[in-house]
């Protein structure tokens, strides 16, 4: 979602004013428990080791511009880890400088992301069962 809206060029509160009108939701931002005054740790943690660390992080500015207009309507309307994540490893594909522009988006296209994904998910799930 985030990715399609900032490749259009659609500015951040554009787009979560046609999501709202749709009656979407918007996938990455919200949570049940975390908020804007309960943060979650993690996302805390991937946002500013992207900060730091990726050369170019659009996607994510793009995400946390997002934030700032949701939460000022719900404060656990948050950046989740989930949208986070998948922010970032958009930013990674397209700005590390080991693929053409075409060659991300094919990779995204395809689910590349979704496996890298679901392998860190699957690594926390079988941590918490040990």
């Amino acid at each position: 979602m985030f990715s399609e809206a900032y490749d259009t060029g659609l500015h951040p509160q554009e787009f979560v004013n046609n999501t709202r009108k749709k009656g979407e939701l918007i996938m990455g931002i919200g949570h049940r428990v975390k908020s804007i005054n309960n943060p979650d740790m993690r996302v805390k943690l991937i946002k500013e080791f992207v900060l730091e660390n990726f050369p170019a992080k659009p996607l994510v500015e793009y995400a946390l511009e997002v934030e700032k207009i949701t939460t000022s309507k719900k404060p656990n309307l948050i950046l989740n880890v989930d949208g986070i994540i998948a922010c970032s490893f958009v930013d990674m594909l397209r700005n590390s400088g080991s693929f053409t522009r075409e060659e991300a988006q094919e990779y995204i296209e395809i689910g590349a992301i979704n496996s890298l994904f679901v392998l860190g998910r699957s690594i926390g799930f079988i941590g918490m069962i040990v």
